[in-house]
C-alpha cells in the first residue's frame, strides 16, 4: 500500500513537535493498558484498522472519502493527509481524509491523545470512542459514542470545541437529548499542539484540555461550573443507557458548512500519541475476554437485564446446588481493590448465593431489595490473573450471574 506523502518542506514544518509534558491522569491508581507513540515508520496494523468509509455533509452535499493511503507514520507522529479526490465523473467535488480505529476495545478509564489539527477550512477532526472497525461510522452494534473532542478547522484558532456523549438505539436512531451542548470557546488556539482527554466512569464523563477539566456530562454536583462553562446535567447511569466496550477513533474528514480551500491542499493533521489508562475492572457474562468468565453446570440467558442496559444476565439450573460462575480479571497492577458483584434481584432467585474472593465468603440474597452492586469486601491483591470471584448456587431458587467489578 502506498502512503500519501507531503512535500519535504511541509512535512518538516508539520513534524516540529514542541517538547510538552504529558497530561496523564492526575490521580493515583491508574495503569497504562494501551499506548501508541507512533515511533515507527508504518502503522501497526496488528493494533489498528484504517477508517475507509464515505460520508456526505447533509447541509451542502460535500462528499468525503476516507483512504488508508492517506495515513502514514513518520518522525514520531501519525499523519492524516487531507486531499482532493477526483470523482468518477472527473469533477473535484470530493475530498479525502482518513484515520485509525483500534482493534482492541475498552470501557471505563482515562483516554488521552496529543493532536495538532490543520488550519485550512472545511475539515472535521475528532478523537472519539465508539464500536466499529472503520468501514462505517454506523456499525449496527454501536450504542455509546463518546466524542473526546470535535474540532472544525475553520473555528479552531478561535478556540471552539465540542464534547459529546451520544446514545444510539438498536435501529440506528439517536436517543435525544445528547449529553452535550453547542460548541464553546475554550480560550485556546486549538490549531496548535494540545493534549485532549476524557475520564469515563459509571457516572459520566469529564473532558480535559492539557490536563485541565473543561466539561462534564452525566451525574455531577448541581451548579458546578468548569472553566466558566456550564455543563448539562443529565443522568448517564448504565441501568438506563448501554455502556458498551468501545474502540478508539483518531480521524479527520471533510465535513461541515465550510468547503475545503483547494489552494491550501494537500494539508495534514497530526497525532503524536494515544493512550488508555485503566483503574477499575468490569467483567460481565457477554463481553469479557476468553477465560475471564467461565461457567460450570448448566446456565442459560435470562430475560432480566444485567448491570448495563441491554446487557444479558445468566441464570443457572434452578434448585441445583453447586453450579458456579467464575470471573477472573487481569489486574494491571497490585493494589487495594474493593470488589463488587452485581445482584440481579428476582423473586425466583437464589436467596443464598455464595461469593468467594481471596478466601473471604459473602452470602448474597437474590430475592430482596433492588438489583445493584453488592460489596464483597476490600482486598490487597497481586497483579495478573491470580484472583477470581467464584459464585456458587445454594440449591434453592435460581442463581443469577451478571457482572463483577474490581
Amino acid at each position: 500500500m502506498k502512503a500519501f506523502h507531503l512535500g519535504a518542506a511541509a512535512l518538516a514544518a508539520l513534524s516540529a513537535i514542541p517538547t510538552l509534558s504529558h497530561a496523564d491522569p492526575s490521580s493515583t491508581g491508574w495503569a497504562l493498558v494501551f499506548n501508541d507513540d507512533f515511533s515507527g515508520t508504518t502503522v501497526d496494523t496488528s493494533r489498528w484498522h484504517y477508517r475507509i468509509d464515505a460520508k456526505t455533509t447533509p447541509s451542502n452535499g460535500m462528499i468525503t472519502v476516507q483512504k488508508a493511503e492517506n495515513v502514514s507514520v513518520a518522525n514520531g507522529v501519525m499523519n492524516v493527509a487531507l486531499t482532493r479526490n477526483a470523482n468518477p465523473d472527473g469533477s473535484l467535488a470530493s475530498y479525502s481524509g482518513g484515520g485509525l480505529v483500534s482493534k482492541q476495545t475498552f470501557r471505563y478509564g482515562y483516554y488521552e491523545a496529543r493532536v495538532k489539527i490543520n488550519t485550512s477550512p472545511g475539515w472535521h477532526t475528532s478523537f472519539w470512542l465508539q464500536a466499529g472497525n472503520g468501514q462505517t461510522t454506523f456499525p449496527p452494534e454501536r450504542r455509546t459514542e463518546i466524542d473526546v473532542f470535535e474540532l472544525n478547522s475553520a473555528n479552531a484558532s478561535a478556540g471552539q470545541i465540542r464534547h459529546n456523549v451520544i446514545r444510539w438505539n438498536p435501529n440506528g436512531s439517536e436517543i435525544w437529548p445528547r449529553l452535550s451542548f453547542e460548541p464553546y470557546n475554550s480560550g485556546e488556539d486549538l490549531t496548535q499542539w494540545h493534549t485532549y482527554a476524557v475520564e469515563w466512569n459509571e457516572q459520566g464523563t469529564t473532558y480535559y484540555i492539557d490536563g485541565s477539566p473543561f466539561f462534564k456530562a452525566g451525574t455531577v454536583v448541581e451548579g458546578q461550573v468548569m472553566n466558566g462553562t456550564q455543563p448539562r446535567y443529565l443522568a448517564y447511569p448504565p441501568s438506563q443507557h448501554k455502556h458498551d466496550k468501545l474502540a478508539i477513533w483518531l480521524t479527520t474528514i471533510a465535513y461541515g458548512d465550510y468547503w475545503p480551500n483547494r489552494d491550501l491542499l494537500p494539508d495534514a493533521v497530526q497525532f503524536d500519541y494515544v493512550r488508555y489508562w485503566q483503574k477499575d475492572y468490569y467483567l460481565d457474562t457477554s463481553t469479557s475476554a476468553p477465560g475471564e468468565y467461565v461457567e460450570s453446570g448448566t446456565w442459560m440467558n435470562s430475560a432480566l437485564t444485567g448491570w448495563t442496559k441491554d446487557s444479558p444476565s445468566r441464570y443457572g439450573s434452578c434448585n441445583v446446588a453447586g453450579i458456579q460462575a467464575t470471573w477472573t480479571p487481569t489486574l494491571q497492577q497490585a493494589g487495594t481493590y474493593q470488589v463488587f458483584a452485581y445482584n440481579v434481584v428476582h423473586s425466583a432467585s437464589d436467596p443464598n448465593q455464595r461469593f468467594d474472593v481471596a478466601g473471604l465468603t459473602t452470602v448474597v440474597n437474590g430475592t430482596q431489595g433492588s438489583s445493584g452492586w453488592v460489596s464483597l469486601g476490600t482486598f490487597t491483591l497481586p497483579g495478573g490473573n491470580g484472583t477470581s470471584v467464584v459464585q456458587t448456587s445454594s440449591g434453592t431458587g435460581c442463581a443469577r450471574a451478571a457482572a463483577v467489578k474490581f
